[in-house]
């Protein structure tokens, strides 16, 4: 049995779950596959460039993503700097949350993390390859297309709502 006084010191935690949105294999199925599909254009392109194009144009990506929100962390909120790192469970791929964040702040990161993105991508348009700058543009769009798609999802919800992201499912919780 807790004593009052522990009882009056407990924290306690108030989420009411709003909305649980599940992630269907064939979707995570088929979102992986245009990831193959990519490789199998700039290889019938570009050859054996094509791929490694690809795989320079992915890890440029990455790091480009993990930069950005690294940056827009400590400039947005340095205490949830600590609950974001790599994760590589499908659809969830690159510097993603792994505790509950807030709503707000997802959608401000993803704003900021598209538009760096699409100008790092386009920093190398007149001087790389065709394949790089389409290997960066469709990399940079297809790290994003799972969150971009559950921010549209949540679009008129609450703000001040926490987003938990699973491999299986997400869900959004009112405080």
């Amino acid at each position: 049995m807790i004593e009052p006084q522990t009882k009056r010191e407990a924290t306690f935690y108030n989420y009411t779950l709003v909305r649980k949105i599940p992630l269907r294999p064939e979707s995570k199925l088929s979102y992986m596959s245009t990831a193959l599909l990519l490789v199998v254009v700039l290889y019938l392109i570009d050859g054996w460039r094509g791929l490694i194009y690809s795989v320079l144009g992915v890890a440029l990506m990455l790091l480009v993503h993990a930069l950005v929100l690294r940056v827009t962390l400590r400039r947005v909120d340095k205490q949830s700097e600590k609950r974001w790192t790599f994760r590589r469970d499908w659809p969830w791929i690159g510097p993603l949350p792994i505790m509950d964040t807030q709503l707000a702040l997802f959608r401000r990161l993803h704003f900021h993390l598209f538009l760096v993105g699409c100008c790092v991508a386009g920093l190398f348009y007149p001087w790389a390859p065709s394949s790089l700058v389409i290997s960066l543009v469709y990399w940079h769009i297809w790290l994003l297309t799972p969150r971009i798609r559950l921010l549209v999802t949540l679009r008129r919800e609450r703000r001040d709502g926490v987003v938990r992201l699973e491999s299986k499912e997400v869900l959004f919780y009112h405080q």
